[in-house]
């Protein structure tokens, strides 16, 4: 029996290693890296190499950092496929522990749960901002291109950053992914409303004022949906490229934005439309026109 462990960054070999010089043999925890370069599919591959080396009957569980990150939704399509193993979020060193000590995963996933229920931390006031005006009247304060749509930064950083109140998803094909739905409803944050919509409805909606007065983030994953939303009539000032993974035929525009000619084209041809397209991966990165990262 074994277990996937998996999460951004060197986090879940750090788990692993902090729990080895507790307990001991650490043999039971398959560590799973994933990097900014890396696309859902990837690790997605990663998880099914591991499977089929390993054996997909002995695997017990997969267990990510966060709920709606890309190493959580990429195990959705596993887990599904394999009912014998569990999905879990909220990988730590103490969770591994527990399993590690002998504990059944549920029971150690109860006891991390009462220590920090049980951890009493004094709150700090806050002065809560009024949120800013929306960029333009049919809502949208960001047009985003994120191949992998909702995810860890998008749910915590961005959306808290940007005070949005409603996600976008526009894309055609998602909406023919049962499993891709759940896991952008499971990643969206509290709070936050989420519409799902095929890229001419998206369009629609939105030039018909329809989320006027609301914070939207529209998100795509696609640069000819961009091209595609800006030739229908949708009015925005700029749109911001977040991540465009690494794969067969791209270049390499700038650090985790890779392109083929023709998804440049339809930057050039957005940008002709008088858009201004600028790469940021977070919204602490520095702010850089797209036509500045191809010199």
């Amino acid at each position: 029996m074994y277990y996937i462990i998996t999460a951004h960054g060197k986090y879940a070999e750090g788990c692993k290693s902090s729990c080895e010089m507790i307990t001991g043999d650490t043999s039971a925890f398959v560590p799973v890296t994933f990097t900014e370069e890396m696309t859902k599919e990837d690790v997605e591959k990663k998880y099914e190499e591991i499977l089929a080396e390993k054996g997909a009957e002995e695997c017990k569980a997969i267990i990510a950092d966060l709920p709606g990150g890309t190493p959580y939704n990429a195990a959705m399509r596993i887990v599904s496929e394999h009912k014998n193993i569990q999905l879990v979020a909220g990988l730590s060193q103490q969770l591994l522990v527990l399993i590690n000590s002998g504990e059944e995963l549920a029971d150690a996933i109860e006891q991390v749960g009462e220590i920090y229920g049980n951890t009493k931390v004094a709150k700090e006031n806050k002065t809560v901002q009024a949120p800013k005006e929306p960029v333009e009247k049919n809502g949208i304060v960001n047009f985003r291109l994120d191949e992998r749509l909702i995810h860890g930064q998008v749910a915590t950083f961005w959306t808290r950053t940007l005070q949005a109140d409603r996600i976008i998803v526009a894309d055609d094909d998602v909406l023919k992914d049962e499993i891709g739905v759940s896991a952008l409803k499971a990643a969206v944050p509290s709070g936050v409303h989420l519409s799902i919509l095929s890229v001419d409805n998206a369009a629609a909606r939105l030039n018909a004022g329809i989320y006027s007065g609301q914070r939207v983030f529209l998100i795509v994953n696609k640069t000819k949906t961009i091209r595609r939303m800006v030739e229908s009539g949708l009015k925005v000032k700029e749109v911001n490229i977040g991540n465009m993974g690494e794969k067969e035929g791209r270049q390499r525009i700038k650090k985790s934005v890779y392109c083929t000619s023709e998804e440049l084209a339809d930057v050039e041809a957005v940008e002709k439309a008088g858009v201004t397209v600028f790469a940021q991966m977070v919204p602490n990165d520095e702010k850089k026109t797209f036509r500045s990262c191809l010199h």
